[in-house]
């Protein structure tokens, strides 16, 4: 499929069993990429930094996630379009690097990192105490919403953790500035029942876990 100036070449896989849209990418690079990234090693970081912005095709990492549009979702993907802006600063850190649209099989898509780490509603993600659980999530959403973000999407597989922090993964569902003004008594009260809803189903599923044998460690 073609990315902006470059034809790519990628071995996808579904990224897991809920999300049918949502594709993990291996990248193939070309000849003419390996030679490029090789050279770009040589250059200033001020020109690389630089090269990527204008050329993130060319120096793709090589996992990615590709994610399609559901069919007669054009107002979703646009909003997640413009969350992802608003939140450039945190691309990469809160919430995945978004390299750019797409088209897919004749469908729109968006490029993005894969974050890796363990989803939250998986048993490997289900072995935080309920109160580590409570600050990371509050720690990912607070940073969103000092962008005017509020994640109204409020699914444990809608997060991850990653090297010791949550991060976000779906923004097709998020109120933002963009659509209405959010006012800080406004995003905290929306923070602080994402947090408990979030917490609940944690719980839940821990239990769940435990009683089936997934999880060795006690709930309380």
């Amino acid at each position: 499929f073609r990315f902006r100036t470059h034809i790519l070449t990628a071995a996808a896989t579904p990224a897991n069993n809920v999300h049918s849209n949502v594709l993990r990418l291996h990248l193939q690079a070309s000849f003419l990429q390996s030679i490029l990234r090789t050279v770009l090693c040589y250059l200033p970081c001020e020109i690389q930094t630089w090269f990527e912005l204008l050329f993130p095709e060319w120096t793709l990492p090589s996992r990615l996630i590709l994610k399609k549009q559901k069919k007669n979702w054009e107002e979703e993907f646009e909003a997640e379009k413009a969350a992802y802006a608003k939140l450039r600063l945190l691309q990469g850190t809160v919430v995945p690097r978004l390299f750019g649209e797409l088209q897919y099989d004749n469908t729109p898509a968006l490029l993005m990192s894969d974050i890796g780490g363990v989803c939250l509603a998986a048993p490997e993600g289900g072995m935080l105490e309920l109160d580590e659980f409570r600050r990371l999530v509050r720690q990912a959403l607070t940073a969103l919403s000092r962008f005017g973000v509020l994640q109204d999407d409020t699914k444990l597989d809608n997060f991850h953790l990653t090297d010791g922090r949550v991060m976000v993964v779906d923004l097709e569902m998020t109120s933002n500035e963009n659509q209405q003004p959010l006012t800080d008594e406004q995003l905290e009260f929306g923070i602080d029942c994402a947090v408990d809803s979030l917490a609940k189903s944690y719980e839940d599923n821990q239990y769940c876990f435990w009683e089936d044998g997934i999880l060795s460690v006690g709930v309380e």
